[in-house]
Parts: C-alpha cells; sequence; structure tokens
C-alpha cells in the first residue's frame, strides 16, 4: 500500500527521530512535550501519545525548532518567534529536509551542515539607488546608515547578498507606505517580506501569531473576521462585510464557514 511521504512524517515517532537527526541528539520526553507545547500541539488526540499524528503546520513548526535548537540551543523560544524563525528559515529548513530524504535514501549518514557556494553578491551601491527610486527621492547618508545598521550591515561594508538587498528594498517600500512608524523586528519584515497572503496584514494582526492559530482551528467570532481575511490577503472593512449579507459580529464562524468567507473574498476580489 503507497505511504504519502507527509502523513509518514506526521507521525509522532518519525519525527521524533528526523527531529533528533537534524539536533544531533537525543530528545528525551520531557523536551519532546515542551516542544508540543510551543508548537501548539500537546492537546489530547484520544490515542497514546506514540501514535498520534500532527497538522503540516505542526510538522513543520517542530522540524524547524530542530534546526533552531541545534543552532541556537539556549536561545527562549516561544509561538510567535518560532513561528517568525520558520517564516524567516523556511527555504533553509526546506534543503535540510530534502537533504535528509536523499541521505536516508542512499544511506549515508545524515549532516545538517554542508559547505556551499558563497551566492553571488550584490553592491551596496545598485540597492540604495533601487531604494532611491521606491522613496521618490534620494536617502540621505545617515539614513542609509541607519538602514544598515538596523539589519547590521557592517559600516564599510560595499555588497550584500541577495536575500539582505531585497530585505533593504522592502524596507525602502515598507518606508514608503508608512514615512512616520518606526520600522518592525527584523523577523517581523521577513514574515511580511516573505509571505504572500500577509501582504494585506497590518502590524496589530501580523503580531498575532497564536490568535491567527486558534482561529484556523477552531473558527473565529464575526467582530474578528475582518482581521482574519486580512490574514488570508483579503483586506475587508466591517462595513463591506454587512454590504455581503449575513453578517454578524456577534455570531462565532465556524472553520468551514471561514473557509466560505474566504471564497467569498476572492470572488469579489476578482469579479
Amino acid at each position: 500500500m503507497p505511504v504519502v511521504l507527509e502523513d509518514w512524517i506526521s507521525q509522532s515517532t518519525n519525527l521524533r527521530n528526523i527531529c533528533e537527526k537534524i539536533r544531533g541528539c537525543k530528545i528525551s520526553d520531557r523536551t519532546w512535550y515542551d516542544w508540543e507545547h510551543l508548537a501548539g500541539a500537546n492537546y489530547p488526540q484520544g490515542k497514546p501519545v506514540a501514535k498520534r499524528n500532527y497538522t503540516q503546520e505542526q510538522t513543520h513548526m517542530l522540524l524547524c525548532l530542530a534546526w533552531l535548537r541545534k543552532h541556537h540551543p539556549r536561545q527562549k523560544v516561544t509561538y510567535r518567534s518560532l513561528r517568525d524563525y520558520y517564516r524567516a528559515n523556511e527555504y533553509k529548513l526546506e534543503e535540510v529536509f530534502d537533504k535528509y530524504c536523499e541521505q536516508v535514501n542512499s544511506g549515508e549518514a545524515f549532516v545538517a551542515d554542508e559547505v556551499k557556494e558563497q551566492p553571488e553578491k550584490i553592491a551596496l551601491s545598485e540597492v540604495k539607488k533601487c531604494c532611491d527610486r521606491i522613496m521618490n527621492r534620494k536617502l540621505s547618508r545617515n539614513c542609509w546608515a541607519s538602514w544598515k545598521q538596523y539589519l547590521g550591515i557592517p559600516k564599510y561594508e560595499k555588497f550584500v547578498d541577495e536575500g539582505t538587498a531585497s530585505l533593504l528594498t522592502y524596507m525602502a517600500c515598507w518606508r514608503h507606505d508608512h514615512p512616520t512608524k518606526k520600522f518592525p523586528l527584523v523577523r517581523q519584515l521577513i514574515v511580511m517580506m516573505t509571505s504572500a497572503s500577509r501582504r494585506a496584514m497590518t502590524l496589530e494582526t501580523a503580531s498575532s501569531a497564536k490568535m491567527w492559530h486558534q482561529w484556523r482551528m477552531r473558527g473565529c467570532k464575526g467582530k474578528d473576521l475582518h482581521r482574519y481575511l486580512a490574514m488570508c490577503g483579503y483586506k475587508v472593512s466591517l462595513r463591506t462585510l454587512y454590504k455581503w449579507g449575513n453578517f454578524s459580529q456577534r455570531r462565532h464562524y465556524s472553520v468551514s464557514e471561514l473557509a466560505e468567507w474566504k471564497v467569498k473574498a476572492a470572488n469579489r476580489r476578482y469579479a
């Protein structure tokens, strides 16, 4: 009988073994319980712990936590910081995961870190010209220096990698839209930049990762429906929801009903 790879990985025993290989050491029962709590996966399922299954998001979060603990063993981790770290390092996690699958199939020993060719560097002068065009004005020397310092770029550095260059241009876009606000944390900037579903999110919704998880699992109240749709990439006001009909701020909408509202918002956008 064929087995779906994602379903096999989501099983508790298999996922724990993979996390141990990524981390490079054995994970105790107590530590694994704490990890489940951080990933939002420690609710009862009516079956033994060894036979429980995780959702796709919980699986990714636990894999990312193993990667995080390998490189930052003493760093304090919360659900929000773990989620932001996963969004910011998703491509690295996929590389490790693909490498694990390849080496398991070939019978070789798994090694998470591997020396790779350095990506091509981009001149900071060219990045600044791009930011000037986005801002429709020339950035001052002090402003540009503060942006580089905010991202931890050395003062006299002349070249950066593609990811840092993209983040600088995104900072220019964000500053163009929010000329007086303080920059969000770097991790939040990376999350908003890399996730297309968060282009319509405000800082208020971007910081509510735990609430977003609860809404996806249990549904939400009508008063929070516009925030849920914003997290899905549809910026809709409460007034517009009333115009669409059959909407109440006091009503609790189930997960299936939220999916219907999401489809309705998508149809309205492209109508």
